[in-house]
């Protein structure tokens, strides 16, 4: 699937709603998965034990690499105790805006005080790049390769 400039700027529009608010509990998952949460805390709900936010970020199956003033912080196959150490300098930060690119749906987010995450897909077929949850069920879904989605978390994908 190519994605188009007009596929661009529909995912462009579904993330503006995030810009201007701060990241919190900004964690590393299971090997580079890393989660963070955007808007107010919800209840709790079943098996959760994180508390999330109204948006959560997923950054699921691609490389990252944090930045800040032309010095590379740390990378997403650094060691797990400098991601956890250094991936918490975005906790806090007011996320300014979402930079997607053709044809990989490569993402730059870049936050206050100029520290930039970039996110580079790795994977063209079976595993998503990242996921944000909305505050209204849906989950923007980029990836694999140049497939994106805006859907219900629950929803089926269409055979």
């Amino acid at each position: 699937m190519t994605v188009s400039d007009a596929d661009i700027q529909q995912i462009q529009q579904l993330v503006v709603p995030i810009y201007g608010q701060r990241a919190w509990g900004v964690a590393r998952g299971i090997g580079s998965f890393v989660t963070m949460e955007f808007g107010n805390v919800l209840p709790t709900a079943g098996k959760q034990k994180q508390p999330r936010g109204e948006w959560h970020l997923w950054v699921y199956c691609c490389a990252w690499r944090l930045e800040y003033s032309n010095d590379v912080l740390v990378g997403s196959e650094d060691a797990q105790q400098k991601i956890d150490h250094l991936i918490k300098r975005l906790e806090g930060l007011t996320l300014q805006s979402i930079q997607i690119s053709a044809p990989g749906l490569d993402t730059v987010l870049v936050f206050e005080q100029g520290i930039i995450m970039k996110l580079f897909p790795i994977f063209t077929e079976k595993y998503e790049h990242w996921m944000l949850y909305a505050p209204d069920g849906n989950v923007l879904t980029l990836g694999p390769g140049s497939t994106w989605s805006y859907k219900r978390a629950n929803e089926k994908p269409i055979s």
